[in-house]
C-alpha cells in the first residue's frame, strides 16, 4: 500500500527513513490525505506524455498485480475481517434534520446496510455525515443551504457524529478518550457553528480547523465523491457516467489529482527560484568590485597617522581643560553656601523676634477674649429675671383677659334679663287682651293660619336642604384654588434669587469690561507673580487655563463654561517636584486651584475628529499653548463634542446612526445661556442631560460686549418668567379669594335660611299654644307678674357682679402695667450690658487684627527661612552636581589620558579651534578617500562580507533548485508508477468480479486521452473484447458498474466508504449477486467501515457478526382507508 501520512516517517536500523525507500506497488493504494487549504490543480501533460506506456511493461505490471491480487485473496480467505481501532463511525444522530425529528443509529465496525422504504429517510443518514464532518450543502445534491435541510416547523437542527478513537495510533487520546463526538448546529436564520467533544461530553473546540485537521488525520475524506457517493451520484455513476466521469472519479477517489496539483506547483516554485538565480549572479560580480575598492581605499588612509596624534594631543588637553573649569565653579559654589548660611542665620534671629511679637498679640486677644466671655456670663442673670418677668406677664394678661370675658358674659346675662323683663311685661299686656277676646269666635283663624304657616315652613325646609348640598362643591374649588396658588408661589423665590444671580453677573460684567482676572479668585495676580519671579521650576507652570483659550463663537460661552467647569481654574505643571513647590506658592498666597501634570508630547486629532460639517469645542477654540490643547482633549474631549445650534438638528445627527469619532453633544435649551447634552450610552442608546447656565463672569477670551448681551438676554427672559409666575399668582389668589367669598354668602344664606325656618317653627308653636289656651286659665296673670318680679330681682344680681367684676379688671390692669415697668428697667440693665460686650467685641476684635499681623510677619519671616534653605538646598545640589560633574569628568579624562598640564593662556575654546583646524585638514584628506580610516575599515568589511554572504546566497540557492528538481523528477516518476499500479490493481480486480458471475470483461484506461471504460461480455460461450456498456441491459450494466466502484475502492485508502442506492437499476437476480460480491470484497477490504443503503428487502443476505442491519422506520404519510360504498 502506498504510505500514508500518518503516523510520520520512521527511520528503519540502517539511518534511512521509510521516504526514502522504493515504493512498492504490490499492492498499490491511494491514503492519501488532502490538506483543505490548498485547492487541486489538474496537470496531465506530462503524466499524459507517459500515460501510454509500452505494451509490454503495462502488460508485465497487469500479470504481476494479477499473480499478488490471487495470492492475496488466497490469504484473505484464510483471515477473519478485524474492525480498526480509529477512524471509523460509532453512531449518526440528528435532531429536526430533512424528514426526522430525532434519528439516532448506531453503525456496525464493518459493513452496515441502511433499508427502508422509499420516503423512510435513509439518504438522511448519509447527508448527515457528510454535513456533520464539514461538507458543503451542495455537495450532498440535496439542497443549496444548509436551512434546506431543517425539518418543516422548526428553526434549529442539530447533527452528531461519534468516531471511534482508540489503538496506538489514536487521535489525541488524553484529550477525547475512546470516542471524538462531532456536533453540527444550524439555523434558519444562516448561522452554523461545529462542536468537538470527548467520549464524556466535554466541549474540546468549536474550531472547524481543528475538525479539518482530524478529518485529515484520520483520512475521512468526505469531499472525495468516490469516498462518499450520494443518491444522485450513485444513479449518475451507476447509469449515465461517461468514459471521461469515470475517469476523473478514478482520479479524483485515488486522489492522483490532487499530487499532480502540487507537482504544479512545485514547478511554479522552482521557475521562480531560477529567476532569483539569474538576478542574483548578476549582482555577484558587482559586490564583488565593490569590496576590492574599499579595501584599496582602506590601505591609502593608512598613510595619515602623524596628523591624528596632534589631534589625540589637543583633545588630552581639552578633556583636562574642561575639568579645570568645573573646578573653578565648584569653589564659587562652596563661597555663595557660605554667605547663603550667613542669611539663614540673620533670618533666624528676625524670625525669633517675630514670634516674640505675635505671643505678646495672642496674649493681649486672650485676654480681651475673657473680657467678653465675663461681660456674657454676667448677661445670663438678667436673661432670666427678663424671662421669669415675662412668664408672670403673660399669666397677668391671661388672667386679665378670663376676667374681661366674665365681663362680658356678665353682660350677656344682663341684657337676656332686661329681654326677659320686657316680654313679662308684654305677655301681660297680651294677657289683658286675650281676656277680653274670649269665646269671640277667633279660632277658626287660628288653624288657617297655622295651615299657611305649615306651608311656607315646608317650602323653606325644601330651599334650606338645595342650598346646603352647594356648599361641597364650593369647598371642592377652594381646596382646589388653594393647592394650585401654593404650586405657583414655589418657582418664584427660586426664579427671583436666578434674577439677582443674573443682575449681579451683568453688573460684573459691566465693570470689569475687558478684564478677564474678575473671573478668578481675588489672589490670583499675587500667585502669578510669585510664579514669574520664583526661578526653582524646572519648567514654568502653565495656567490657568482660561488665560489661554480665546471662544471664536460667543453664543456657546455659557455652556462650554458650564461644562468645563473647575479646568478653566486649573495649573499645568510637567513634573512632581514642580506640582509640589506650585502647591506651596498657592498656600503662601492663599490661592488654591487645582494642578495636575502632564507633558509635552503633542497629540494629532486629525484621525479622532468627526466629520468636518460639525463644529466642535475644538474647531471654535483658539489655544495658545500645547499643554492646555492636550489636556482639554484628554480631560473634556474636546476634539470629539460637537455643537449644533439647534435642537431638532442635534436629535437626527444623534438619533439615526452613531456618529463616528462623536462621544458628546451640545445643544441650546429654549433659555439663554442653557443647553442640552446629548451622549451614547452603555447599550448604545442616547442620553439627555439639561445644561444650567453659567453664573459667574466668563474665564475664556471673549468677546465681552456679547457676553453682556447675552446676559441682558437672559436677564429679560427671567423677568419676563417671573412676571408670567407673579401674575399666574396673583390670578390663582384672586380664584382663591372669590372661593373663600362664596363659601362666605353661601353660609351666610344657610344661615337666613335656618333662621327663616326657625321663625315658622316659633310662630306655628306659638299659634298653637294660642289654639289651646282658648279657655280661661285662672291665676295665669298673677303667675305672669310673680316671674315679671323675679326676672327684675335677677337683674339686680348681675348689675351687682358686673360691678365687681369691673374692679377686679382694673386690678387687672394695674397688675399688668407695673410688669410691663419691670420688664423695662431689666431690658434697660441687658441693653447696657450688651453695650459693653459690644466695646469689649471690638477691643479683641482689634487685639485679633494686632495677632494676625504679627502672626503674617511671624509666617513671612519662617517662610524667609524656608526660602533661603530651599536656594541652600537648591545651592547645595547644585554644588553637589558639580563635585559629581568634577569627579565623574575627571574619570572620564582620566580614561581618555592621564592628567596632563594644560598650555598656559589656552582654554576649551582656543583648544577647540586648533582642534577644528587640524580636523578640517584631516577631513580634507579623509574625503579624498571617502571616509575616515574607521568608517573605510568598516567599509572594506562590510564590502566583503556582502560579497561573502552574496557568493553563499547563490550557492544556497544553487543547491535548493538542484534538490527541487531531482526531487520533483523521482516524485513524477513514482506518480507515473502509482498511476499505473492502481490502473493495473483496478483491472485486475475489476475482472475477477466479473467473473464471480461468468462474466468476461476488461477495464480499458487511456491517461493520455483521460477516458476510464469497461468492455463486458455477459455471455462466456462468446469469443471477442466483449461489448460496450451502453449495450448491456440495465441490470448488468448496473452490475458491472458495481463491479468497477469496487475495483475502485480497492485502490482508496479512506476507512469508510459510503453508498446510497447501489442497486436502483438492478434486477432481483443482479442485485442479489451484487449484494454478495459488495460483502466479499468489504470483507478483504480489513478494517475498512461500509455503510451500504439499499430501498430493497436484505432477505437474502445472512445477518453475520460483520454485517449489520439497519432498518428505517416506515414514513409517516398521514394516510386513512377509503371507505367505498357496498
Amino acid at each position: 500500500m502506498a504510505p500514508t501520512k500518518r503516523p510520520g516517517p520512521a527511520e528503519d536500523d540502517n539511518g534511512e527513513s521509510e521516504d526514502s525507500e522504493v515504493i512498492s506497488v504490490a499492492n498499490a493504494q491511494a491514503t492519501l490525505r488532502r490538506d483543505p487549504r490548498k485547492r487541486a490543480r489538474l496537470s496531465y501533460e506530462e503524466s499524459s506524455a507517459g500515460g501510454s506506456e509500452g505494451p509490454s511493461d503495462d502488460e508485465a505490471l497487469y500479470h504481476e498485480q494479477e499473480t499478488r491480487f490471487r495470492t492475496q485473496q488466497c490469504i484473505g480467505n484464510q483471515m477473519d475481517n478485524a474492525a480498526a481501532d480509529n477512524g471509523i463511525l460509532e453512531s449518526v444522530s440528528c435532531s429536526n434534520f430533512m424528514c426526522h425529528g430525532y434519528l439516532e443509529v448506531a453503525l456496525g465496525p464493518l459493513i452496515n446496510f441502511i433499508i427502508g422504504h422509499n420516503g423512510s429517510g435513509k439518504s438522511a443518514v448519509l447527508t448527515a455525515i457528510t454535513i456533520c464532518l464539514g461538507g458543503k450543502a451542495t455537495a450532498t445534491n440535496r439542497g443549496q443551504s444548509l436551512k434546506s435541510f431543517i425539518k418543516e416547523g422548526t428553526e434549529v437542527a442539530v447533527l452528531s457524529v461519534k468516531i471511534k478513537n482508540r489503538g496506538e495510533s489514536a487521535y489525541q487520546p488524553e484529550v477525547y478518550g475512546d470516542s471524538i463526538i462531532v456536533e453540527r448546529h444550524f439555523t434558519r436564520t444562516g448561522t452554523s457553528n461545529f462542536k468537538l467533544k470527548s467520549v464524556l461530553g466535554r466541549l474540546i473546540s468549536s474550531k472547524k480547523a481543528d475538525l479539518e485537521e482530524i478529518c485529515d488525520y484520520f483520512a475521512l475524506q468526505i469531499d472525495n465523491p468516490m469516498n462518499v457517493l450520494t443518491q444522485d451520484m450513485a444513479r449518475q455513476f451507476l447509469s449515465n457516467s461517461t468514459p471521461q466521469e469515470k475517469y476523473k472519479f478514478f482520479m479524483k477517489g485515488t486522489q492522483l489529482e490532487h499530487l499532480d496539483g502540487d507537482y504544479l506547483q512545485i514547478e511554479q516554485s522552482i521557475d521562480r527560484i531560477d529567476q532569483d538565480l539569474a538576478k542574483r549572479l548578476g549582482d555577484l560580480g558587482q559586490y564583488e568590485e565593490e569590496a576590492r575598492k574599499a579595501r584599496t581605499a582602506l590601505a591609502l588612509s593608512e598613510k595619515h597617522d602623524s596628523l591624528r596624534d596632534k589631534i589625540r594631543s589637543i583633545s588630552n588637553q581639552m578633556a583636562w581643560s574642561q575639568v579645570e573649569d568645573v573646578e573653578r565653579k565648584l569653589a564659587a559654589t562652596d563661597d555663595e553656601l557660605a554667605k547663603i548660611t550667613q542669611k539663614i542665620t540673620d533670618a533666624e534671629r528676625k524670625a525669633d523676634q517675630c514670634a516674640d511679637t505675635y505671643a505678646i498679640a495672642d496674649q493681649g486677644f486672650q485676654d480681651a477674649g475673657g473680657v467678653v466671655l465675663e461681660l456674657q456670663a454676667s448677661l445670663t442673670p438678667h436673661d432670666d429675671r427678663k424671662d421669669q418677668a415675662k412668664q408672670e406677664h403673660d399669666r397677668a394678661k391671661t388672667d386679665a383677659l378670663t376676667l374681661q370675658t366674665e365681663q362680658r358674659q356678665i353682660k350677656d346675662h344682663l341684657k337676656r334679663t332686661e329681654g326677659r323683663i320686657k316680654r313679662a311685661e308684654s305677655d301681660i299686656q297680651e294677657e289683658y287682651r286675650r281676656l277680653e277676646e274670649v269665646n269671640g269666635g277667633s279660632n277658626a283663624r287660628l288653624l288657617a293660619k297655622i295651615e299657611e304657616k305649615r306651608s311656607e315652613l315646608a317650602d323653606a325646609r325644601r330651599r334650606l336642604e338645595e342650598h346646603e348640598s352647594g356648599l361641597h362643591n364650593l369647598e371642592d374649588e377652594q381646596r382646589r384654588a388653594s393647592q394650585t396658588l401654593e404650586q405657583s408661589k414655589g418657582p418664584i423665590p427660586t426664579k427671583r434669587q436666578e434674577m439677582q444671580a443674573c443682575e449681579e453677573r451683568l453688573n460684573r460684567l459691566v465693570k470689569d469690561k475687558g478684564k478677564q482676572e474678575g473671573a478668578y479668585p481675588a489672589n490670583l495676580p499675587r500667585l502669578l507673580r510669585a510664579v514669574q519671579e520664583d526661578e526653582g521650576f524646572q519648567q514654568m507652570p502653565v495656567g490657568p487655563i482660561g488665560y489661554h483659550v480665546r471662544l471664536l463663537k460667543p453664543s456657546w460661552s455659557s455652556i462650554l463654561e458650564k461644562s468645563f467647569g473647575a479646568a478653566l481654574n486649573t495649573f499645568i505643571v510637567t513634573s512632581k517636584r514642580d506640582q509640589t513647590r506650585l502647591s506651596e506658592l498657592m498656600a503662601r498666597c492663599q490661592c488654591q486651584c487645582p494642578i495636575i501634570i502632564g507633558n509635552n508630547d503633542r497629540v494629532d486629532t486629525k484621525d479622532h475628529e468627526p466629520d468636518s460639517r460639525f463644529d466642535t469645542s475644538l474647531r471654535i477654540l483658539e489655544i495658545d499653548n500645547d499643554l492646555v490643547r492636550k489636556q482639554l482633549i484628554i480631560n473634556q474631549a474636546i476634539e470629539q463634542t460637537i455643537l449644533i445650534d439647534n435642537r431638532p438638528d442635534a436629535v437626527n445627527a444623534m438619533s439615526d446612526a452613531r456618529l463616528q469619532n462623536v462621544k458628546q453633544c451640545f445643544t441650546p435649551n429654549v433659555r439663554p445661556g442653557t443647553g442640552i447634552r446629548f451622549s451614547y450610552g452603555w447599550g448604545g442608546g442616547l442620553t439627555e442631560n439639561y445644561v444650567a447656565a453659567f453664573n459667574g463672569p466668563p474665564r475664556m477670551k471673549t468677546d465681552v460686549e456679547f457676553q453682556i448681551n447675552a446676559c441682558r438676554a437672559e436677564l429679560q427672559c427671567l423677568r419676563s418668567e417671573l412676571n408670567d409666575l407673579e401674575r399666574t399668582g396673583r390670578e390663582r389668589q384672586t380664584n382663591l379669594t372669590n372661593c373663600e367669598q362664596a363659601i362666605t354668602r353661601h353660609k351666610r344664606d344657610s344661615r337666613e335660611l335656618r333662621v327663616e325656618v326657625q321663625r315658622f317653627e316659633a310662630e306655628i308653636e306659638d299659634l298653637q299654644d294660642t289654639l289651646e289656651k282658648d279657655a280661661v286659665e285662672e291665676g295665669k296673670l298673677e303667675a305672669l307678674k310673680e316671674g315679671l318680679a323675679e326676672a327684675k330681682e335677677e337683674l339686680a344680681t348681675h348689675q351687682a357682679s358686673f360691678g365687681d367684676s369691673v374692679i377686679t379688671v382694673d386690678k387687672a390692669r394695674e397688675s399688668l402695667k407695673k410688669l410691663r415697668e419691670l420688664m423695662k428697667v431689666i431690658d434697660d440693665e441687658i441693653a447696657e450690658i450688651q453695650a459693653k460686650i459690644q466695646k469689649a467685641e471690638a477691643k479683641r476684635f482689634k487685639s485679633s487684627e494686632r495677632r494676625e499681623a504679627a502672626l503674617r510677619e511671624k509666617n513671612l519671616a519662617f517662610a524667609e527661612i524656608e526660602k533661603i534653605k530651599h536656594a541652600q538646598e537648591s545651592t547645595q545640589k547644585a554644588r553637589e552636581d558639580i563635585a559629581e560633574t568634577v569627579h565623574i569628568w575627571t574619570g572620564e579624562a582620566g580614561r581618555v589620558c592621564p592628567r596632563v598640564p594644560v598650555d598656559t593662556g589656552e582654554t576649551y575654546e582656543s583648544l577647540e579651534k586648533k582642534m577644528e583646524k587640524l580636523q578640517a585638514d584631516l577631513k580634507r584628506a579623509e574625503s579624498q578617500l571617502g571616509g575616515t580610516r574607521q568608517e573605510l575599515a568598516e567599509k572594506a568589511s562590510q564590502k566583503v562580507r556582502a560579497f561573502r554572504q552574496a557568493k553563499g546566497q547563490v550557492t544556497g540557492v544553487e543547491r535548493l533548485a538542484q534538490l527541487l528538481k531531482s526531487a520533483l523528477v523521482n516524485r513524477k516518476e513514482r506518480w507515473k508508477l502509482f498511476q499505473r499500479a492502481i490502473t493495473a490493481r483496478a483491472r485486475v480486480q475489476f475482472m475477477w468480479m466479473l467473473s464471480e458471475r461468468n462474466f468476461r470483461g476488461r477495464l480499458l484506461a487511456n491517461h493520455k486521452e483521460k477516458k476510464l471504460d469497461l468492455h463486458v461480455e455477459p455471455d462466456p460461450t462468446k469469443v471477442g473484447k466483449g461489448r460496450e456498456a451502453k449495450t448491456l441491459s440495465g441490470g448488468e450494466k448496473s452490475f458491472s458498474t458495481i463491479c468497477l466502484l469496487l475495483s475502485l475502492w480497492d485502490a482508496m485508502g479512506a476507512p469508510i466508504r459510503c453508498l446510497d442506492e447501489f442497486d436502483v437499476f438492478m434486477d432481483s437476480v443482479n442485485r442479489e449477486v451484487s449484494m454478495k460480491k459488495m460483502i466479499e470484497a468489504a470483507r478483504y477490504s480489513i478494517g475498512k467501515q461500509f455503510i451500504l443503503i439499499t430501498p430493497g428487502s436484505m432477505g437474502s443476505v445472512n445477518s453475520n457478526s460483520d454485517v449489520k442491519i439497519i432498518k428505517m422506520k416506515d414514513p409517516e404519510r398521514g394516510q386513512t382507508t377509503i371507505s367505498f360504498p357496498n
